[in-house]
């Protein structure tokens, strides 16, 4: 009796090995067969009211006076017009220096990180004219090659006659991490 019970769990645990090698090979296909071609981008709400959110951000630029600090919004809004803070450096440098600390503490960009790459452009663009956007801001960091899934949010500030565009494209780091992590959770 004891036999055919050591036998049937013998069984039951050949099968539960066999299914676990079949779902992980199913994931890894799944995997690269998601990878492949262009990836269309998704709008994202994370993004979304990351760009909202920041244009209330309060900057290290003053306009005028100390302490009258300029919101991220209206230092983009500077730096389109080419002024100046309080303390004589570029509103341009220090808004490259305020997006980049930003995104760096908001997102994990990178190896181990949910996202593996993302691009911020800040442009001009006039409603009258019809002429080509003038960029104000690009900053990338990360590669964007082989992205599983793109995600991206824009914000409009409105400045007449035109209006400025902040937009932010993201690259998710999916293909190995998630992989691994199903994999770890399998043999836990």
């Amino acid at each position: 009796m004891k036999t055919k019970n050591k036998l049937g769990q013998h069984e039951i645990v050949g099968f539960v090995v066999i299914i676990v090698i079949v779902s992980i090979i199913g994931l890894i296909f799944l995997s690269f067969s998601i990878g492949r071609g262009d990836v269309a981008e998704k709008t994202s709400v994370e993004i979304s009211d990351f760009l909202q959110s920041s244009m209330y951000y309060t900057t290290e630029c003053a306009s005028g006076y100390i302490p009258n600090y300029e919101n991220l919004q209206d230092l983009i809004k500077a730096c389109y017009r080419n002024e100046k803070c309080f303390d004589d450096k570029m509103a341009c440098d220090v808004l490259n220096k305020t997006f980049d600390e930003l995104i760096d503490k908001s997102f994990l960009i990178g190896v181990g990180g949910k996202y593996k790459a993302y691009k911020l452009n800040v442009y001009y663009t006039d409603e009258n004219e019809g002429q080509a956007n003038k960029e104000i801001l690009k900053i990338d960091k990360g590669d964007f090659m082989n992205c599983s899934s793109k995600t991206g949010a824009s914000q409009e500030i409105f400045m007449d006659p035109g209006n400025i565009n902040v937009e932010m494209k993201m690259c998710y780091n999916l293909y190995l991490l998630n992989l691994l992590i199903i994999i770890s959770k399998l043999l836990e």
